[in-house]
C-alpha cells in the first residue's frame, strides 16, 4: 500500500478527502465511491497540517510548503489554479465555510484566502491557528488562549484561558466546547466555564450527533490506542482498543472518523465504531 502520511477533510464534508505522501504527491478519495479518484503532484511537504480540500461545485485542493513555495490551489485534475508566495513557513491549513481556507504560519498573523482564487479576504492577528467546529462556528487559537468566532470570523465572547500549551484539537455540540492540548481534555460551556476535565492525553475529539456523545482517541505511553465514548461530564460510556494509525480527521459533521492505517484510509462510524477501508484501485 502507498505510504500515506497526512489526511485532510472539512468537518462537514460529505464526500471528498485528501491524503499525502511525504512530499509533493497527494491523493483525492471519495467516501461515496469508497475509492481513490485522483493523484497528482503539488508543492506539499510533510510537517504541520499543510493540506486541505475545499468542497463545492468545483472542489479545490490546497497544499502548502514550509520553505520556498508558499501555498497553492489545484483543481481535481492537478492543474494549478493559483500560487501565493507572500509568506513562507506555512504550518496549518483549515477549511472554512463559503469556500475559504485559513493559512497559519510559523510566525505572523493567520491569513484567510478564497480557495478558488487565492485572494486574501482577512488577516487574523495574534491567531496561531483556526479550528473549524461547524460551518458557522470556529475556534481561534492564540498563545495561552482560545476564542470562538462566528461565520464571518468575528469574535464571540471573551478569550478562554488555556495555559501554556496551545489548543490543537476541539469539537462542539453547539452548547459545549471540548478542547485538547498537551494536557488534559476539557469540556466547557461556550462561555468558557469548565464542566469536566480528564487528565489524560487525547489525540482527537469529535462530537457524534447520532449518539449525542463525545468520541475521543486516547494514546497511552506504550503506544496503545483506544476509542472512548464520553458524556458531557466526561464519564466513560464505552471504550474499545484500536489498531494504531498515523493520522485522523472528522467528516460528515462528526458522524465518521477517517484514519490512516498501513493499509490505507479507514472510515469509522462514530455511532457504533464499525469500520471499512477505502480502495486504492
Amino acid at each position: 500500500m502507498i505510504d500515506l502520511r497526512e489526511v485532510a477533510a472539512p468537518l462537514w464534508g460529505e464526500d471528498l478527502l485528501v491524503t499525502s505522501l511525504f512530499e509533493r504527491v497527494v491523493h483525492v478519495w471519495s467516501l461515496e465511491r469508497a475509492a481513490l479518484c485522483a493523484t497528482f503532484e503539488t508543492v506539499y511537504d510533510f510537517g504541520g497540517r499543510r493540506l486541505a480540500v475545499v468542497p463545492g461545485e468545483s472542489p479545490v485542493v490546497v497544499a502548502g510548503a514550509y520553505t520556498r513555495h508558499g501555498v497553492c490551489g489545484y483543481d481535481l485534475t492537478g492543474q494549478r489554479l493559483w500560487q501565493d508566495f507572500k509568506r513562507t513557513n506555512v504550518q496549518i491549513l483549515t477549511v472554512l465555510a463559503e469556500g475559504r481556507v485559513a493559512v497559519s504560519y510559523n510566525r505572523g498573523p493567520t491569513r484567510v484566502l478564497e480557495a478558488a482564487t487565492g485572494q486574501e479576504v482577512r488577516s487574523l492577528r495574534g491567531v496561531l491557528n483556526v479550528i473549524a467546529l461547524t460551518p458557522d462556528l470556529s475556534l481561534a487559537v492564540g498563545g495561552g488562549w482560545c476564542r470562538l468566532l462566528d461565520r464571518s470570523l468575528d469574535p464571540l465572547g471573551s478569550r478562554i484561558p488555556t495555559g501554556l500549551h496551545p489548543v490543537w484539537g476541539a469539537a462542539s455540540d453547539g452548547e459545549h466546547l471540548a478542547i485538547t492540548a498537551s494536557g488534559p481534555l476539557r469540556i466547557l460551556d461556550l462561555k468558557g466555564r469548565e464542566r469536566a476535565t480528564v487528565p489524560e492525553f487525547f489525540r482527537h475529539v469529535v462530537y457524534d450527533p447520532v449518539t449525542k456523545t463525545w468520541v475521543v482517541v486516547r494514546e497511552a505511553n506504550d503506544g496503545q490506542t483506544t476509542l472512548l465514548r464520553l458524556d458531557h461530564d466526561a464519564k466513560v460510556l464505552e471504550q474499545r482498543p484500536w489498531n494504531r494509525f498515523r493520522d485522523v480527521v472528522t467528516m460528515r459533521g462528526g458522524k465518521v472518523l477517517i484514519t490512516l492505517t498501513d493499509e490505507g484510509p479507514q472510515v469509522i462510524d462514530c455511532s457504533d465504531w464499525t469500520a471499512h477501508m477505502l480502495e486504492a484501485t
